[in-house]
């Protein structure tokens, strides 16, 4: 089955020297950083790197002649931590009033596995150095309750920000720019299920971090704290009735009423019970899954790109990813397989993989929203790597 891929996969091994940028000096907007890195697409829009694009994108570069890009990455993610306090949405001034979904330690966790892979000898100290940085970004950003960071609001849980305070600039952040999700937009009145599904993984991940530097007190810490936030997420953004995490509007103290795929990251964080895994998966599952892979509202809006019939490869990969997560193996084979297939046909079509995909009638017209439809492209190229490799791991 997979030998069917290898045009695509042929593709996407020559495309990465053409989304590669070297850029280590400030230029106009363009924020210099020191090692190489891999862009979005190879002309247009998207000529910066993207905070968390380059974690899909670094999943392909995973056991391959790149793999020193998913290092060099992480590396330019924690120098602008330390230049700026915070990792941007891009590496643009214009840029620095938000960030984007927090994906910092996830990043080193794979930069630090490919160290490792490689017999580097610093290992132990990246770790310790990049641990602290995360700690940086987690407590000062997303812990923040005041300007330039004012995103915990509520109970301990957060929500996405600008530092404009402007909804459609929160949703920027949040990297569904711009989507279905929020009655009348309201982002900064929304705590964001997905959101806080991440920050419980990030909190997971420090803890891991410590246990791999030998000191479990301090990982028990960090332990609690994700404990208390799966605790809220499940008091406030589970829906007894339907059986799925929503969104929570804080300010009126209720569920958004607008299912989407951020209610299946609260698999990929592994913060769901198997129960609610069991209730989502057979429930909720076939309402998002077409022929082409998984729907990312179940509503249409003009002008909304993050929503129905639209699939992205993210989420394609965090939903699946959740599904294996909680032994659902079967079913995340089949989704890996739709996607694939959907992005395989697309290019035979047009020479290319896209930004985003019609995953309801394949082949047929997405939803733009204000950007438009772009060709290239960084996570598209690298989820389906790394779908291609779980696949051919079964055949």
């Amino acid at each position: 089955m997979t030998h069917l891929y290898q045009p695509v996969l042929d593709y996407i091994e020559n495309y990465w020297t053409k989304i590669t940028r070297h850029n280590p000096h400030d230029e106009k907007t363009l924020i210099g950083l020191p090692h190489p890195y891999i862009v979005p697409c190879h002309q247009g829009m998207f000529q910066e790197m993207y905070y968390w694009d380059s974690y899909f994108i670094s999943l392909g570069l995973v056991n391959s002649p790149h793999e020193h890009f998913i290092i060099n990455i992480a590396d330019n993610m924690a120098y602008m931590l330390e230049r700026f306090g915070l990792i941007p949405n891009a590496s643009r001034y214009y840029f620095l009033s938000r960030s984007q979904p927090p994906f910092f330690t996830a990043q080193v966790k794979l930069a630090y596995q490919a160290k490792q892979r490689r017999n580097d000898a610093d290992c132990h100290d990246y770790l310790k150095h990049n641990l602290a940085l995360a700690i940086q970004e987690i407590e000062t950003v997303w812990y923040g309750e005041q300007q330039p960071h004012n995103r915990r609001v509520h109970r301990g849980l957060s929500r996405y920000y600008d530092i404009n305070v402007l909804d459609m600039l929160a949703s920027c952040e949040s990297g569904w720019d711009h989507s279905t999700r929020c009655d009348d937009d309201r982002w900064l009145a929304h705590l964001p299920v997905d959101l806080n599904a991440l920050l419980y993984a990030y909190e997971q991940d420090i803890a891991w971090m410590y246990a791999e530097l030998g000191q479990p007190d301090s990982a028990t810490i960090w332990q609690h704290r994700a404990e208390s936030r799966r605790n809220i997420v499940q008091e406030l953004m589970w829906d007894k009735e339907t059986g799925f995490f929503l969104d929570y509007d804080y300010v009126n103290q209720h569920l958004t009423p607008h299912p989407s795929l951020a209610g299946f990251y609260p698999l990929y964080a592994k913060l769901a019970t198997s129960e609610q895994a069991q209730t989502i998966v057979e429930k909720w599952l076939p309402k998002f899954e077409h022929a082409g892979g998984l729907v990312t509202t179940l509503e249409a809006k003009a002008g909304r790109q993050w929503a129905f019939p639209n699939g992205w490869a993210p989420l394609q990969w965090l939903v699946i990813t959740g599904l294996d997560h909680y032994g659902y193996h079967a079913e995340a084979q089949r989704l890996r397989r739709k996607w694939c297939d959907n992005c395989a046909e697309v290019f035979e079509k047009t020479g290319a993989l896209w930004e985003k995909y019609n995953v309801v009638e394949i082949g047929s017209a997405i939803e733009g929203g204000l950007y438009g439809q772009l060709a290239g492209f960084g996570w598209t190229n690298g989820v389906f790597v790394d779908f291609a490799r779980h696949l051919a791991l079964e055949s």
